[in-house]
């Protein structure tokens, strides 16, 4: 697994979406280490520059890899956060290993897909293997960001060139093991077993996971704090970095050693 991590400061694994790469996460990071944050990013299995699976796999594989690389990168207890197909990751790494999880953060993410977005995910799996990394990333950019971001033509010029300049785009096999793991997720019954400190944080304007997905995982994690960023989408961290970054440093303030 190829991964990226800090020099000092409160440990944080950041857990990346259904096809990004450890580069998801390139527009938070300044700001969370000048935070005193140190902060360890990766490529999930199928992606980027990470090895690719045989077979098929699941969300607790993903889990699986996470953990041993946390101990591996020498962060054998974190700050946790997972961002949709990464807080999917988050949750099982939570559930699993509660004892390397020293916060959750769940960020525009849910417990389980409803058949809509599975259907959704399973034509994304057609296009994916039929388009370039860019036209795939502009089909679906919709699902991803407010309109008002879609308005802008600088900030999208700027993330379409981080996808147009990775040297390591996914392939579709890949990008299809990821999606079948998504589609089998399912932690609905299993998160009131939580005894962590859990954040769950969303947009208001996201329609992929809208925020009463949210609602429903801070309902189901005792103690769980929910917060919900106005006029912002799925991409949170990508479409309005300085409100995902208050947002979760707000949070680890209060639980930082």
């Amino acid at each position: 697994m190829y991964y990226e991590r800090g020099d000092a400061g409160t440990p944080l694994v950041l857990i990346s979406p259904l096809g990004s790469d450890h580069l998801n996460w390139s527009l938070v990071v300044p700001d969370l280490t000048a935070a005193g944050i140190r902060c360890l990013t990766f490529d999930n299995r199928d992606v980027g520059q990470s090895g690719a699976s045989t077979s098929a796999v699941t969300i607790r594989d993903f889990a699986d890899d996470t953990a041993a690389l946390m101990r591996e990168a020498g962060m054998p207890r974190a700050h946790v956060v997972g961002a949709s197909f990464g807080g999917m990751i988050a949750q099982e790494l939570a559930l699993n290993y509660p004892d390397q999880v020293e916060t959750l953060t769940l960020v525009c993410t849910a417990t389980h897909l409803e058949d809509q977005s599975a259907a959704l995910f399973r034509s994304w799996k057609a296009m994916q293997a039929s388009l370039t990394a860019a036209a795939f990333f502009q089909a679906i950019s919709p699902w991803l960001f407010s309109y008002r971001f879609l308005q802008q033509n600088e900030p999208m010029a700027t993330i379409l060139g981080l996808v147009r300049a990775n040297p390591y785009p996914q392939s579709a096999a890949g990008f299809a093991r990821q999606v079948d793991a998504l589609i089998g997720h399912d932690t609905r019954d299993r998160l009131a077993t939580l005894g962590m400190p859990a954040h769950v944080i969303v947009g208001t304007e996201d329609v992929l996971t809208p925020p009463r997905l949210s609602r429903a995982i801070a309902a189901a994690i005792p103690g769980a704090t929910l917060t919900e960023v106005p006029n912002v989408a799925h991409a949170l961290n990508s479409e309005n970095p300085p409100a995902f970054t208050r947002a979760a440093l707000g949070f680890l303030e209060k639980h930082r050693r």
